[in-house]
């Protein structure tokens, strides 16, 4: 389900005003190029998908800004800012390409997936509306995990995360995400196993980004 403030959003109308987002833009285009929808002689498709994941992070986590002594976290915010630089947007854009291309794309918001999935396990359904749930997110051709780690962190949370990562990890099937975590704090709020098989398989996708919040900067214009 793509966010409603992003039906929107594509590569045309995503604004590059600074040197993150250009940088941001051009390893989202080489991402986009790892994947090939091609016709066999047969006259049937056949997908080429990408083996890596492809990430963008943050320098400073939000985790460790809060961890921060109160006077120092707005300095340290303002020049760490990870929130409003364009992220979600396109990997959104990227979502609607490849879904454009024919290819099957599953696109899932941290804490409204995560929450969906605790209160499934609760559900007297011997399993069926979770298992349902974890099929399409670990069968998708690819999956869009937007905001991965913003969820309160739980043991359940954990091995739900584990669950996901590691059975796309074994099929070599990739995963796009954006955290407002970095390294250290994403890994401590999906589980290390899990965060080592997240980041490892982005090799050169990963992007650690910060810059202007675009949101305030545009409520302040």
């Amino acid at each position: 389900m793509i966010p409603d403030e992003f039906t929107n959003a594509n590569f045309e109308n995503y604004q590059r005003t600074s040197q993150i987002q250009e940088d941001m833009y051009d390893l989202t285009k080489r991402y986009l190029q790892e994947y090939k929808m091609t016709t066999n002689e047969n006259g049937e498709k056949e997908k080429t998908v990408s083996s890596h994941n492809f990430g963008l992070i943050a320098v400073f986590g939000e985790q460790r800004m809060k961890e921060l002594p109160s006077a120092e976290r707005a300095a340290v915010k303002q020049q760490h800012n990870n929130f409003g630089i364009g992220k979600t947007h396109l990997q959104i854009a990227l979502a609607k390409r490849l879904i454009k291309d024919g290819f099957n794309v599953l696109v899932i918001s941290d804490v409204t997936f995560m929450d969906e999935l605790i209160q499934a396990r609760m559900m007297n359904d011997e399993g069926e509306k979770l298992n349902r749930l974890l099929y399409a997110a670990t069968n998708a051709d690819v999956l869009i995990w937007d905001d991965i780690g913003k969820v309160k962190w739980s043991e359940a949370k954990e091995s739900l995360y584990y669950q996901i990562i590691n059975e796309r990890y074994r099929k070599q099937k990739p995963i796009v995400f954006n955290s407002n975590e970095d390294r250290g704090t994403l890994a401590e709020k999906v589980g290390y196993a899990a965060a080592s098989r997240l980041i490892g398989q982005c090799g050169k996708y990963l992007l650690e980004a910060e810059g202007t919040d675009w949101r305030l900067k545009k409520g302040a214009s």
